[in-house]
């Protein structure tokens, strides 16, 4: 990578739009491939002749030929002389003392500088959602808060009110007048989305209200300017001037960068014109191409600039018979002249692509498009800077009805695109053999960036979910065009998804719950597979899930939920807490719903809990552990199984089983004891509320008493499983580990893992049976769109914890680490009774268990016919209770 800005080549890089261009002509831009591309962006309004105009180029030559000195500051530079007299000449009325500057940025601050040392007053006054460039001042006057936080932003003495609101203009000036120096305004918001003033005579009342109250009037047309709308000016059929008028972009003629600054005589300060100055301003050579400009825009009776205004009316035409011939896919049409901007419905609401999703909320939707319509249609469009839906259009003003017709017909098999969902087809570039091996070159990176500023209050009941793909099958369920990519294209975009990094996924209406309390929130996504967070991902892993974590404390808000590997890879979230909001694995409460749905499947299939060999597999992750401890208050006999490819498993497993004991010495009395909770209390009861009791007292108790041991630690799955009459599985592997096929007749079992740890199967004939434990009934729908793989009112139990946690106003980290507490299973329990949630019936794969898969398990265990076997009664109840 080259060193030049490296954020902006990685989204030049990200978007498939750092092609190395070799020469540019008119309104065409050409690669070393040879490959043509239609320009309808025009650097942002700053090529009014397209590329390389001949007369702007002659202009520079004959400077070059007459041996002008380019730069003779302080003395008198006689370009810029002639160049200010020109448009002394040309801008309305009385409009006629120049200051020029080399940017749109920089008249701005000159506008500023010059409204307060005429004045005396300190504040500024601008529009929301406006735009007047990034350098401080121009900075603070851009009416949007994005631009402005990471910076110090805004200065002091900036104050905003609505575009287009005469009435709150009034208001403020007769209110504060006597403290505003100026009021900013662009004639179009250009950045805001091209928003055209509703009343036609709207900049005519800004400048008559502002000479009312005294106040300082700005019409900044740095993008609006010469010939963009249709118009020399947008104000130039104002009755009167505003006080300073700004101009920049197409100033240069779309090779030299200048600005400048006209004001009206009585605005002029000399301590200003003392004061302020710019090395590169008034340099020969930039004034030349300046003039040639104005020249050419001139010509002919402004001859351009009429066929700009009949042009852009044909465009704006075709533009809306587009969007009334896609009405699903573009919502409206504005702008004047060849300043257009084309607005798209919200797409991502339709809830049938995650990529939609994921480009529409985070701001890269119109990005996208750019990126088809330059590398598939070879058109070069962009987003606005202030509105996530609105494409620019702004062609060179050279623009010809045939290139107007050839962006249009571009455009409209874009809308085809998008009006038949394929998803793939706009992004199929992004996936090329060339993409591919790019791609492979290049390592993906997370943001480099300081502390955020003025982080918001964390909004009550606002939460963030973090999610991921569990399988590649996740990719084409949340993305079903994605089928028809082949394995190499699907590849290819699994690594190019990685370097978009961590973002906002869908957003969660949320409800109110039993108790009244209300929660909202944002599913967020980090593009990663199980096997891109473990080993050597890891570290990188944990980063993007950090990302994700800032972004929701920028969210505001109050609770951030882990799901399925970033909990894993986090260490139960503990990796992440102390980032600015509260943290939760959600593994207390998918624990607690999967230990009350296996112990109520088991009640359905005629099993008494308390004398069934229940086994845990996994049984020293988070899951596992706690489930192994609330499991032992009531299970006959209780196996933990661990990973036989750890060497570590026995220490571990062993520590877990000391956990049992020593926990159930001291818990408070259950109504359903089991053997293992009774042997406990009866073999040990001096001893088992000491530290030193453990699995090996009560291994050793039971020999002495000629009993089998209830509590067994093994690494040997098939083994235990073999013996199993409940089984819970939670391990962090991302491959299926037990075969229900290979099950006992009778087993019942839980399947709590993401991805699943038991192979699909049809166990229709099996007398066996698998459920997807975890699953929650929140106490409102759930509307996860593209990523809906459960009915609206059923979630995972760490969504559901973490919903519950933004329900209870709860400010603490939550499930952090391995060492789940059953006081917290317990509160959690609590918290769930309180709000209405409930633990989900048993279902498997999508499909809801029914009475007679139940029956079917009862028959097998007691050998009675199926008919015989009553249905067991399945009272809503918690674990805990």
């Amino acid at each position: 990578m080259h060193g030049l800005n490296p954020t902006r080549t990685r989204l030049l890089e990200t978007f498939g739009l750092d092609v190395e261009l070799s020469h540019g002509v008119g309104c065409s831009l050409y690669d070393f491939a040879g490959r043509e591309y239609l320009d309808f962006l025009s650097q942002y309004g700053a090529l009014p002749f397209g590329h390389n105009p001949s007369h702007i180029w002659n202009a520079i030559d004959r400077q070059q030929s007459l041996l002008r000195p380019a730069m003779v500051q302080p003395l008198r530079a006689l370009e810029a002389e002639a160049l200010a007299e020109t448009l002394a000449d040309i801008t309305p009325h009385d409009l006629g003392v120049v200051m020029l500057a080399n940017s749109g940025a920089e008249a701005v601050e000159a506008a500023i500088k010059l409204a307060k040392a005429r004045t005396g007053r300190d504040v500024i006054l601008s529009t929301r959602n406006g735009f007047h460039g990034k350098t401080m001042g121009a900075l603070s006057a851009t009416g949007k808060p994005m631009y402005q936080k990471d910076f110090g932003g805004p200065a002091n003495g900036f104050e905003y009110i609505a575009f287009n609101d005469l009435d709150a203009l009034e208001a403020t000036l007769a209110a504060d007048g006597d403290r505003i120096a100026a009021f900013i305004v662009e004639p179009i918001q250009g950045e805001g989305g091209v928003v055209c003033p509703t009343d036609e005579t709207y900049l005519d009342t800004v400048i008559a209200l502002c000479r009312r109250y005294g106040v300082l009037s700005i019409v900044d047309e740095i993008q609006t300017g010469l010939g963009r709308t249709g118009q020399l000016f947008a104000c130039g059929g104002c009755d009167e001037a505003p006080d300073m008028l700004l101009l920049g972009k197409a100033l240069g003629g779309g090779l030299m960068p200048i600005s400048a600054m006209v004001v009206r005589p009585e605005v002029w300060d000399d301590r200003f014109g003392f004061l302020h100055s710019s090395t590169f301003a008034n340099n020969n050579l930039a004034c030349a191409a300046a003039s040639a400009s104005l020249d050419l825009l001139m010509r002919d009776e402004s001859a351009l600039i009429q066929k700009v205004a009949h042009n852009g009316q044909y465009f704006q035409k075709r533009l809306k018979a587009l969007a009334k011939r896609y009405p699903d896919v573009v919502s409206g049409v504005s702008g004047r002249g060849y300043m257009q901007g084309l607005k798209f419905h919200a797409l991502h609401e339709r809830g049938d692509s995650a990529s939609m999703a994921f480009c529409g909320l985070n701001g890269g939707f119109i990005g996208l498009l750019s990126s088809y319509l330059f590398n598939v249609q070879g058109v070069l469009t962009a987003p606005v800077f202030n509105n996530a839906q609105v494409m620019r259009l702004q062609p060179p003003l050279v623009a010809s009805r045939a290139e107007i017709d050839q962006c249009v017909s571009a455009l409209e098999n874009t809308c085809d695109v998008l009006h038949q969902g394929d998803v793939r087809a706009l992004m199929a570039h992004l996936v090329t053999s060339k993409r591919r091996a790019k791609l492979a070159e290049t390592e993906p990176s997370l943001p480099q960036q300081g502390p955020a500023r003025d982080l918001p209050e964390a909004v009550p009941g606002r939460f963030c979910f973090l999610i991921h793909y569990t399988e590649e099958e996740d990719v084409l369920r949340s993305d079903p065009s994605f089928a028809d990519f082949s394995d190499e294209e699907l590849k290819t975009w699994m690594q190019w998804v990685k370097g978009v990094g961590p973002g906002f996924a869908w957003p969660v209406a949320g409800g109110t719950s039993r108790d009244g309390a209300t929660a909202e929130g944002m599913i967020m996504s980090v593009p990663l597979l199980p096997k891109d967070m473990v080993g050597k991902g890891r570290g990188a892993a944990r980063a993007t899930i950090r990302a994700a974590a800032d972004m929701a404390t920028e969210f505001g808000a109050s609770r951030l939920g882990l799901g399925a590997f970033t909990s894993i890879v986090t260490n139960g979230g503990a990796a992440v807490a102390g980032r600015g909001v509260p943290v939760t694995s959600g593994n207390t409460l998918t624990t607690v719903s999967a230990v009350t749905a296996l112990e109520r499947a088991a009640r359905r299939a005629g099993m008494d809990p308390t004398d069934a060999h229940v086994v845990v597999v996994g049984a020293t992750g988070a899951i596992g552990r706690l489930a192994s401890l609330m499991m032992a208050r009531w299970a006959g006999k209780l196996t933990l199984v661990g990973n036989a490819g750890n060497t570590h498993a026995p220490r571990l497993l062993g520590r877990v089983a000391d956990e049992v004991v020593q926990t159930l010495s001291g818990d408070r009395p259950t109504s359903r004891v089991g053997a293992l909770n009774a042997s406990i209390r009866e073999l040990l009861p001096k001893r088992a509320a000491t530290a030193e009791a453990g699995f090996d007292d009560l291994t050793r108790a039971c020999a002495r008493n000629g009993r089998a041991a209830p509590l067994a630690i093994t690494t040997d799955l098939d083994a235990a499983l073999a013996e199993a009459d409940l089984v819970l599985v939670a391990t962090s592997a991302d491959v299926a580990l037990v075969d229900p096929e290979q099950l006992r007749p009778g087993t019942v079992v839980c399947d709590v893992a993401r991805p699943p740890n038991v192979a699909q199967a049809d166990l229709s004939d099996k007398d066996v049976l698998v459920f997807d434990g975890g699953l929650i009934r929140p106490p409102f729908p759930v509307n996860l769109g593209p990523f809906q793989t459960l009915p609206e009112d059923l979630c995972w139990g760490c969504m559901g914890e973490t919903m519950l946690l933004a329900l209870e106003g709860e400010t603490k980290d939550y499930s952090l680490g391995r060492d789940l507490s059953l006081e917290d299973a317990d509160r959690v329990a609590a918290m769930a009774r309180r709000h209405g949630f409930e633990p989900a019936e048993p279902q498997w794969h999508g499909a809801f268990l029914q009475d007679a898969d139940f029956k079917r398990i009862a028959a097998a265990r007691t050998g009675t016919p199926m008919s015989r076997i009553a249905s067991k009664a399945n009272p809503v109840m918690w674990a805990a209770e």
